[in-house]
């Protein structure tokens, strides 16, 4: 029966002094939060083991996170994964329907978000002052180069093949107007100017012939030469060598002799005007997408959504870098109190540390047991 009370005893004693110490231990690594002290001489093992260490943490959870956790390599395979992206462009397209549904206008989004009363009115003259600016810019850089340099050699070709029907036209178009009444009188006035100013020599061939006999003639031959083909090759090459000359010759001629300068302002006013932003802008968003939401929610958004994640895929080292996310988690834990700390791991990891607090008190039942035997069979 002694033999007994002395195992029971020891075993009671070393499981009491096991758990006790896991527990304490446990304990200690959270408490006390704040250093101890008996008059000027701090306490050892205060504070306890993570206030202590609490910046250290922060910073080894920092690295943790970065280099184990949060990687590029395990963000880009993310992205890479086809249910993500399914699941992305399905989440993308319901947000931009909800969008494309609202009844308000551009205006009234406008002044929502912007801020801005009579968007169109702003709207006009930010886009009047912009096409004026890079019209401005751009005939800038070109006008001193010639014609040829600003056209592509496939239109060059096309404008050349229209010469010979340029040339069939305006052979035909003269022999028209030779024909007419108008073009009859306009010739019997060239005669009659030719004759006058020949004196004697005039009159004689006018009263011998007859005026309206000599226009006649003079009519019927002028349309035999203008039928010919000889006049309409004279008249095609006449044509393409001006056109070659034309070539060779500044924008800035161009833009001088139409006075596009004086005029580009009211041009640029002109087109801004047939946009009718006011109309536009009046209807509701729903409205104008209406025609065009189908290829907007099925084609356009998915092909973002695939055009983003690889782009944020190919900088994703960069992004990280910029994101600071070692910094960002050592700032956080930082802010932490010690008692959110605790109760962080404790939410985790309440279990095991009872089950270390029961495996101390197990380790030291079997000590105790030990040590029972020892003491009842040296005594």
């Amino acid at each position: 029966m002694e033999f007994i009370l002395i195992i029971l005893m020891m075993v009671a004693i070393g499981a009491t002094i096991g758990g006790f110490t896991n527990s304490l231990a446990i304990k200690m690594l959270f408490r006390p939060y704040q250093a101890l002290y008996i008059g000027r001489y701090k306490l050892p093992f205060t504070p306890g083991l993570i206030p202590k260490r609490r910046e250290e943490l922060a910073v080894q959870l920092g690295q943790m996170v970065v280099n184990h956790l949060i990687t590029k390599e395990g963000l880009q395979q993310k992205l890479a994964q086809s249910h993500f992206k399914n699941e992305l462009v399905k989440w993308a397209q319901s947000e931009v329907s909800k969008q494309l549904e609202t009844d308000k206008s551009i205006n009234d989004l406008a002044s929502d978000l912007l801020k801005q009363d009579h968007f169109n009115d702003k709207f006009d003259e930010k886009l009047k002052t912009f096409i004026l600016e890079r019209a401005r810019v751009t005939f800038g850089r070109l006008e001193e180069k010639p014609i040829k340099a600003l056209i592509t050699e496939s239109v060059n070709l096309r404008i050349e093949s229209y010469i010979p029907h340029t040339t069939k036209f305006i052979q035909n178009r003269m022999v028209d107007f030779v024909i007419s009444a108008e073009g009859k009188q306009q010739l019997k006035q060239l005669i009659d100017e030719f004759l006058a100013g020949r004196g004697m020599l005039g009159n004689m061939l006018n009263m011998f012939l007859g005026n309206e006999s000599l226009v006649d003639k003079v009519q019927a031959e002028l349309i035999k030469i203008l039928k010919k083909d000889t006049v309409a090759q004279m008249m095609e090459r006449i044509l393409v060598k001006e056109w070659h000359m034309l070539k060779e010759r500044p924008l800035a001629e161009f833009i001088d002799l139409f006075k596009l300068r004086d005029v580009e302002g009211k041009v640029v006013e002109w087109a801004v005007e047939q946009l009718d932003t006011e109309t536009l802008f009046s209807k509701p968003v729903s409205e104008i997408i209406q025609p065009y939401r189908p290829k907007i929610e099925m084609e356009l958004v998915p092909e973002i959504v695939d055009r983003s994640l690889g782009w944020v895929g190919t900088h994703m080292e960069k992004i990280m870098e910029k994101l600071q996310l070692s910094e960002l988690v050592r700032q956080q834990v930082g802010t932490f109190s010690v008692q959110r700390l605790e109760e962080m791991v404790l939410s985790i990891s309440r279990r095991e540390l009872k089950m270390i607090t029961y495996l101390g008190a197990l380790l030291g039942g079997i000590i105790g047991f030990i040590q029972g035997l020892m003491v009842y069979f040296m005594t």
